[in-house]
């Protein structure tokens, strides 16, 4: 065998040896390295896999309930008032529309929502005429604040809430309504809920919401009868929205 010939080959392979042993050196001596799916872990989001950020839209659906306070004004100065309440309750129901923001665990956002009322009651007042108010319809324009838990959202919201109000008083002879008003009417609402990501682009929700729409009002000439009612409401809905 031929020593001289060999040396160039094994002078290289103990070269590689050195270098390898370096190597393994400096990774032990930052702890060596993990595996790659624990580097993979490490990487992933503290507050969730699923993303919030997106334009959405989708459709809800619950129940509100309201006590409705009444005010009437017999004559035209200084006559007979007297007060009573009832309670007004119905479904609803509708679509809404919207955009998210994610920033880390932190999700802001903007929502519109439209919807029908089957919300309606009546009560009497100590003058055996009955008075009814009925909500037609409602929607909404809110900003939202969330908070990511895992692949859920906690969020609170509020904004102007309008909507469509009728009111109307008549004897309980059967007579045709002697007062009778139907108004556009504006206010706020607020609330809070809970939304969670069944996939990337489908979440449900459960929210509550209180809305104040203000006083209806409305005169009977004949009478010469004013009553003033207030128009607020407590609402639960669930809802499903998809991302686009």
């Amino acid at each position: 065998m031929n020593w001289n010939s060999l040396t160039p080959v094994l002078g290289l392979g103990a070269g590689v040896a050195v270098t390898l042993l370096a190597s393994g050196a400096s990774g032990a001596d930052l702890g060596g390295y993990p595996p790659a799916y624990e580097r993979t872990s490490a990487a992933a989001p503290l507050y969730g896999a699923h993303s919030w950020t997106g334009l959405y839209a989708g459709m809800q659906a619950g129940y509100s309930w309201a006590n409705t306070d009444v005010e009437a004004l017999w004559g035209q100065v200084n006559g007979p008032r007297e007060t009573f309440a009832y309670s007004t309750r119905g479904a609803l129901g509708g679509l809404h529309l919207g955009y998210n923001r994610q920033v880390d665990r932190l999700v802001l956002g903007i929502e519109t929502d439209l919807e029908t009322s089957g919300a309606s009651g009546s009560g009497t007042a100590t003058s055996s005429a009955i008075h009814t108010t009925t909500i037609d319809w409602g929607g909404s324009l809110r900003g939202r604040l969330g908070f990511v838990a895992g692949n859920s959202l906690l969020y609170l919201t509020g904004g102007v809430a309008y909507g469509n109000v009728s009111s109307e008083q008549y004897l309980k002879t059967g007579l045709a309504p002697f007062s009778y008003n139907t108004q556009w009417k504006t206010g706020w609402t607020a609330g809070g809920g809970i939304a969670h990501a069944l996939a990337s682009n489908l979440t449900v929700r459960l929210e509550y919401r209180y809305t104040d729409l203000g006083t209806i009002s409305s005169y009977s000439s004949t009478l010469a009868m004013r009553e003033t009612s207030e128009i607020t409401s407590h609402a639960v809905r669930g809802g499903i929205s998809f991302k686009f």
